[in-house]
Protein backbone atom coordinates (compact mmCIF):
# COMPACT_ATOMS: atom_id res chain seq x y z
CA UNK A 1 0.00 0.00 0.00
CA UNK A 2 1.31 3.41 -0.99
CA UNK A 3 0.49 6.43 1.11
CA UNK A 4 0.99 9.86 -0.37
CA UNK A 5 2.33 12.48 1.96
CA UNK A 6 2.30 16.20 1.46
CA UNK A 7 5.77 17.69 1.55
CA UNK A 8 6.28 20.16 4.34
CA UNK A 9 7.46 23.58 3.39
CA UNK A 10 10.07 24.84 5.76
CA UNK A 11 10.40 28.53 6.40
CA UNK A 12 13.70 29.81 4.97
CA UNK A 13 16.20 31.40 7.31
CA UNK A 14 16.13 35.17 6.93
CA UNK A 15 19.31 36.42 5.31
CA UNK A 16 18.15 39.97 4.60
CA UNK A 17 17.40 43.21 6.39
CA UNK A 18 15.55 46.25 5.03
CA UNK A 19 15.75 49.86 6.18
CA UNK A 20 13.57 52.62 4.73
CA UNK A 21 14.67 56.23 4.97
CA UNK A 22 12.66 59.22 3.80
CA UNK A 23 14.68 61.95 2.19
CA UNK A 24 13.58 65.35 0.91
CA UNK A 25 13.42 64.18 -2.72
CA UNK A 26 13.39 60.37 -2.69
CA UNK A 27 12.77 57.30 -0.60
CA UNK A 28 15.80 55.11 0.11
CA UNK A 29 15.44 51.37 0.72
CA UNK A 30 18.67 49.88 2.04
CA UNK A 31 18.91 46.11 1.63
CA UNK A 32 21.53 44.16 3.57
CA UNK A 33 22.54 40.53 3.27
CA UNK A 34 22.22 37.67 0.80
CA UNK A 35 19.26 37.54 -1.58
CA UNK A 36 19.35 33.84 -2.32
CA UNK A 37 16.64 31.96 -4.21
CA UNK A 38 14.67 31.21 -1.03
CA UNK A 39 14.44 34.92 -0.16
CA UNK A 40 12.38 35.96 -3.22
CA UNK A 41 9.02 35.86 -1.42
CA UNK A 42 10.45 37.72 1.57
CA UNK A 43 11.81 40.48 -0.70
CA UNK A 44 8.45 40.86 -2.44
CA UNK A 45 6.62 41.06 0.90
CA UNK A 46 9.04 43.65 2.28
CA UNK A 47 8.79 45.82 -0.83
CA UNK A 48 5.00 45.75 -0.67
CA UNK A 49 5.25 47.26 2.82
CA UNK A 50 7.41 50.20 1.70
CA UNK A 51 5.31 53.35 2.20
CA UNK A 52 5.54 55.42 -0.97
CA UNK A 53 3.63 58.47 0.28
CA UNK A 54 4.13 61.16 -2.39
CA UNK A 55 7.57 60.03 -3.58
CA UNK A 56 8.16 59.56 -7.29
CA UNK A 57 11.68 58.15 -6.84
CA UNK A 58 12.74 55.08 -4.84
CA UNK A 59 16.45 54.28 -4.51
CA UNK A 60 17.61 50.78 -3.59
CA UNK A 61 20.86 51.20 -1.65
CA UNK A 62 22.70 47.91 -2.21
CA UNK A 63 25.95 48.80 -0.43
CA UNK A 64 25.49 45.91 2.00
CA UNK A 65 23.89 43.36 -0.32
CA UNK A 66 26.46 40.66 -0.93
CA UNK A 67 24.57 38.29 -3.26
CA UNK A 68 21.57 38.41 -5.59
CA UNK A 69 20.23 35.18 -7.10
CA UNK A 70 18.39 35.12 -10.39
CA UNK A 71 15.13 34.10 -8.70
CA UNK A 72 15.43 36.91 -6.14
CA UNK A 73 15.91 39.44 -8.97
CA UNK A 74 12.26 39.01 -9.88
CA UNK A 75 11.04 40.86 -6.78
CA UNK A 76 12.77 44.22 -7.42
CA UNK A 77 11.99 43.94 -11.13
CA UNK A 78 8.27 43.43 -10.44
CA UNK A 79 8.37 46.30 -7.92
CA UNK A 80 10.06 48.57 -10.47
CA UNK A 81 7.50 47.73 -13.13
CA UNK A 82 4.63 48.38 -10.74
CA UNK A 83 6.02 51.78 -9.75
CA UNK A 84 6.74 52.66 -13.37
CA UNK A 85 3.04 52.17 -14.16
CA UNK A 86 2.27 54.69 -11.38
CA UNK A 87 4.73 57.22 -12.81
CA UNK A 88 7.44 56.57 -10.21
CA UNK A 89 11.03 55.55 -10.82
CA UNK A 90 13.38 53.05 -9.13
CA UNK A 91 17.16 53.47 -9.18
CA UNK A 92 20.07 51.52 -7.73
CA UNK A 93 22.93 52.89 -5.65
CA UNK A 94 26.15 51.42 -4.30
CA UNK A 95 25.77 47.97 -5.89
CA UNK A 96 28.72 45.72 -5.02
CA UNK A 97 30.51 43.92 -7.86
CA UNK A 98 28.79 40.50 -7.41
CA UNK A 99 25.34 42.09 -7.40
CA UNK A 100 26.14 44.36 -10.33
CA UNK A 101 27.51 41.42 -12.33
CA UNK A 102 24.42 39.33 -11.58
CA UNK A 103 22.12 42.11 -12.79
CA UNK A 104 24.29 42.77 -15.83
CA UNK A 105 24.49 39.10 -16.85
CA UNK A 106 20.70 38.83 -16.55
CA UNK A 107 20.32 41.90 -18.78
CA UNK A 108 18.55 43.81 -16.00
CA UNK A 109 21.08 46.53 -15.24
CA UNK A 110 19.50 48.79 -17.87
CA UNK A 111 16.14 48.57 -16.09
CA UNK A 112 17.52 50.47 -13.09
CA UNK A 113 19.49 53.64 -13.60
CA UNK A 114 22.44 53.89 -11.22
CA UNK A 115 22.49 56.75 -8.75
CA UNK A 116 25.23 58.15 -6.55
CA UNK A 117 24.46 58.47 -2.84
CA UNK A 118 26.78 60.59 -0.73
CA UNK A 119 26.48 58.23 2.24
CA UNK A 120 25.29 54.60 2.13
CA UNK A 121 22.15 53.95 4.18
CA UNK A 122 22.79 51.44 6.96
CA UNK A 123 20.31 48.61 7.28
CA UNK A 124 19.82 46.95 10.68
CA UNK A 125 21.61 43.66 11.41
CA UNK A 126 18.90 41.22 10.24
CA UNK A 127 15.12 41.25 9.92
CA UNK A 128 12.80 38.48 10.99
CA UNK A 129 11.25 36.60 8.09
Amino acid sequence: MTVQTMPTRRKPECKLAFHVERGPQWLTVAIRGEASFDQAEFISAQLLHVPLDAYSLVVFDLAEMTFLSSLAMGAPVAYQRGLCRRGAEVRLANAQAPVWLALESAGLWTLFQPMELAQPTRAPAMAVA
